[in-house]
């Protein structure tokens, strides 16, 4: 866009021409003079019009068509007797730039800047024309290593092995972070059998055919297997420690986005809340999303509440272990001391002894829940102050 904007300067500035550009959407890219709501309105109108160019009030309308596809509106003042010429000068300025630009546009480059927010509707679709691009049902794998992935094959492996097919999309987002946009039917077909034992996954279908019905929990299963094959593969063959955030599911690219900032989000929560776990699916975050968007102030206000001024700092690896199983098992004492090869008693002990310090009995079922929200809120503090 800003070169855009330079080409209309700079012709402007020698024609002395005010000129208008217009999204193909009918928002206002660039004004270079006054727009007022009947201006805009009489755009929308010459977009949905056959015309290529017409001339309107004090405007010559031109439509910006790259490969086919709508682009830009530019507007022109018709006060000058060669303004009209002027203006299809500066519209074959700005189609040749769009088309030399994407000569060199790849299926990687077009899905970072989608993505990322770089692209606006009318270059997404031309883009998509372009390469020749068709839609799918998506999930989004966002891969994240705080090594970093230079100098490893990381991103070779991942298109190769795991994006070969023609409706998945990868690239590199930056040095620690890599996206895969996977076609969830390829996933479903090389997964079925560890998904399923005897009952047939459905397939899902591009939009141009009638989509079958889907079978939400086999989806759910095959993209966990899929994300944990995915973070063991990089992890053996590219020799990293790699940690995984998935999306749900979207079927056309305007949503790619979404379920891009689904997957980020997952992995942001999955370092506060769920550290242990190699791969997260953002529609599993459960209460930890919710705490995520607590603001601070409100944190603290809980906190002191349930521990008064004595927050607690890091308990030591024996008493978390202690607590994490007795929480696995449901608050069952008798289970949890024989997983941990303890007596009865000592485990009694312990729990005890952590009373003492918080003034919470978590083998006391409201304790142990509010002991839980509170460790958790306590970690999304940490994480917005560090």
């Amino acid at each position: 866009m800003k070169k855009f904007q330079a080409i209309l300067e700079e012709i402007m500035e020698i024609s002395r021409i005010p000129m208008i550009l217009y999204d193909a959407d009918g928002s206002c890219a660039a004004a270079f003079t006054g727009t007022d709501a009947s201006v805009d309105d009489s755009v929308h109108e010459f977009i949905r019009s056959d015309v290529d160019s017409q001339s309107l009030g004090a405007f010559h309308y031109f439509k910006v068509i790259s490969f086919d596809t709508l682009s830009y509106v530019l507007l022109v003042s018709n006060f000058a007797p060669d303004s009209f010429t002027i203006g299809r000068l500066a519209v074959c300025q700005l189609k040749n730039l769009l088309e030399s630009q994407e000569d060199s546009v790849t299926k990687s480059v077009f899905i970072r800047n989608l993505v990322t927010g770089s692209l606006s509707s009318s270059e997404r679709n031309r883009q998509i024309k372009k390469l020749r691009l068709a839609t799918a049902s998506w999930a989004a794998f966002v891969i994240e290593c705080q090594e970093g992935f230079t100098d490893s094959y990381a991103y070779q492996l991942l298109e190769h092995a795991f994006a070969g097919h023609k409706l998945d999309f990868c690239c590199e987002l930056d040095e620690h972070h890599l996206l895969l946009v996977k076609d969830v039917s390829n996933i479903l077909k090389e997964y079925k059998a560890q998904t399923a034992s005897d009952t047939k996954l459905p397939q899902i279908r591009t939009k141009k055919k009638q989509p079958a019905a889907i079978d939400s929990e086999q989806i759910c299963a095959s993209l966990k297997l899929f994300a944990q094959t995915l973070a063991d593969t990089l992890r053996a063959e590219a020799l990293l420690q790699t940690y995984i955030g998935y999306s749900t599911l979207a079927d056309s690219f305007s949503q790619l986005m979404q379920i891009y900032q689904e997957a980020l989000t997952a992995l942001k929560i999955r370092h506060t809340f769920f550290a242990e776990q190699d791969t997260i699916a953002y529609d599993e975050l459960g209460i930890g999303r919710l705490i995520a968007q607590l603001p601070a102030d409100l944190c603290h206000i809980f906190l002191n509440e349930v521990f008064g001024t004595q927050i607690p700092d890091a308990l030591d690896e024996e008493t978390q272990n202690t607590i994490q199983k007795f929480y696995e098992n449901n608050l069952n004492i008798s289970e949890t001391a024989r997983q941990l090869y303890l007596h009865r008693n000592t485990l009694v002990y312990r729990l005890e002894r952590l009373e003492k310090i918080l003034g919470l009995d978590i083998r006391k079922f409201e304790d142990a829940m509010t002991f839980k929200l509170a460790m958790m809120v306590l970690a999304h503090v940490r994480e917005l102050e560090s």
